[in-house]
Parts: structure tokens; sequence; C-alpha cells
């Protein structure tokens, strides 16, 4: 598959997780972090509920790059968090090509139904 400068690979609605989804997560990624699953802990830390981990937004983006580039190709995945997401809240998930050549270089966005940018970063992979 060709891309060009300014192709959108994907611009898709992902549904939000729930609690269950973060504690399953959790326990997948060995995360100690209570602020995921602890209620109490994330309304001491300033929050009004847990928080989703970042790292899920990142699974989200490399499964959906490798369902629309192919299996194997990614070469780099980096994403910066922005802002918190909570439990059930749904993201938009944009990557858009900024570079191609040797490789393609990709521009990625997360961002709540509200406009709140949560992530963004880059994705390298092969043509």
């Amino acid at each position: 598959m060709a891309f060009a400068k300014d192709d959108v690979i994907f611009d898709v609605t992902w549904p939000g997780a729930s609690r269950a989804q973060l504690a399953l997560f959790s326990e997948g990624t060995e995360d100690p972090n209570p602020i995921h699953v602890d209620e109490a802990f994330a309304n001491r830390a300033g929050f009004p509920t847990v928080l989703q981990q970042g790292p899920m937004t990142t699974a989200h983006f490399a499964r959906l790059l490798e369902d629309h580039i192919g299996v194997g190709k990614l070469r780099m995945l980096d994403v910066n968090f922005l802002a918190p997401v909570f439990p059930d809240e749904e993201l938009r998930l944009v990557a858009t090509v900024i570079e191609t050549g040797d490789g393609v270089a990709c521009a990625l966005l997360a961002a709540k139904s509200d406009g709140t940018k949560t992530a963004r970063g880059e994705a390298r992979f092969s043509a």
C-alpha cells in the first residue's frame, strides 16, 4: 500500500474502557499504580475517578496501525500523554502521514469527544 503526505491512515472513535478493563490491563502489564484501580487513591491525587493507563492508548494505536499497514511493518511508536482519560471515555484516534521516502512516518493524535487532546506521537513503518 502506497501512502502520500497528508494521507489519513485512520480516523476512528475508540470505545471507552470500563473499570474492569482498566483492572485487567493493570494486571496484564504488571502496573502497580493504584491510580488506575483505586477510586479513593485517585481522589486523593486530585482526580474525580481512576485513570486509564497511558500505555492503553499506545496499544490502541499499535493495533490500529497493524490493522491498516500490515503486521510486522511498524518500526517505531512514540506516544506522549497530555491529559487524563477516565473510564468509559471514547477517544478519537487519528494517524496522518507526515513523511514518505525510506518508509513512512505518521503523526498520531488522541482526543476526547470534547476535543481535549489526550495523547500525541509519531509512528514509523516500512512501506
